[in-house]
């Protein structure tokens, strides 16, 4: 399978994405992902972290604002160019790809990926370069799409009154790269006509094929928590969300992950 041009379609995305999120459409983000997020992550003041996949950087000020030093990488330029002219408080922005990521091992405290990972080729690449990159005892905190949500094939049931009792899904085992297209269906219609709807290529994995990528680059699963799934609404069924509640609740599982320190190869003393 030919590997799609990621950066370019992000590129594509980017001013539609930047002006209405910045404008509150992504409510998804706002209002359930970006909180549970923040609600799992340690402290990170004083910390140097990595914010990867930082697209506008709505997340990496939320990250700065907690006292972190950060660098932060997208593979789009347009990204990285939205993100400086908002905020110039010393973050450090990089062009770069997640799976040869440009920095020295050991270089970070922490690593995170709002919602991002799911939007590279190879997320185990990525998290081998990641680990390559964390300090031992570091850790990287990642959220990405619930399976459940991401599947082929998936509808919502409601009841008569409109309420979501159940979701229909099919070919959930299905294991590679998908090509979507959506908008932020929150946006009035005459702010979405302005723009084409965002194009995106991720990485179709299942809950357990998530869990366990980071096996396989020197990680001890510290804390996951899938939360009860739902996807940001078609233009023509779009509902607020309103966290906690059966209609609206995450979209997201967030994860976190602690490198392994080196093992002492001194025996105790008999």
């Amino acid at each position: 399978m030919t590997r799609p041009d990621t950066r370019g379609q992000w590129n594509a995305n980017a001013a539609a994405w930047t002006e209405l999120s910045r404008a509150g459409f992504d409510v998804y983000r706002d209002l359930v992902n970006t909180p549970a997020f923040f609600k799992l992550l340690p402290p990170v003041d004083g910390l140097v972290c990595l914010d990867l996949g930082c697209g506008e950087g709505h997340n990496t000020r939320l990250l700065a604002g907690k006292g972190a030093r950060i660098a932060a990488l997208d593979v789009a330029e347009s990204f990285i160019t939205a993100a400086a002219e908002q905020d110039r408080s010393g973050i450090c922005r990089l062009l770069g790809d997640g799976a040869a990521l440009p920095f020295r091992a050991s270089a970070f405290d922490a690593v995170t990926a709002f919602m991002s990972l799911m939007d590279v080729a190879e997320p185990e690449r990525t998290l081998a370069e990641v680990a390559r990159v964390l300090r031992p005892g570091g850790f990287v905190q990642f959220s990405v799409s619930h399976p459940v949500i991401s599947a082929p094939i998936g509808r919502w049931v409601h009841d008569e009154s409109g309420v979501r009792q159940a979701r229909v899904l099919g070919d959930y085992f299905h294991k590679g790269l998908l090509t979507e297209t959506w908008t932020f269906s929150a946006a009035p219609a005459e702010v979405r006509d302005r723009y084409q709807p965002f194009t995106i290529t991720y990485a179709r994995r299942t809950l357990a094929g998530w869990l366990s990528a980071p096996l396989a680059s020197a990680w001890t699963s510290k804390r996951s928590r899938s939360l009860a799934p739902t996807r940001r609404p078609r233009p023509s069924t779009h509902r607020s969300p309103t966290p906690g509640s059966p209609l609206t609740s995450s979209s997201c599982v967030p994860a976190r992950c602690k490198t392994q320190p080196p093992r002492s190869n001194v025996r105790p003393a008999a």
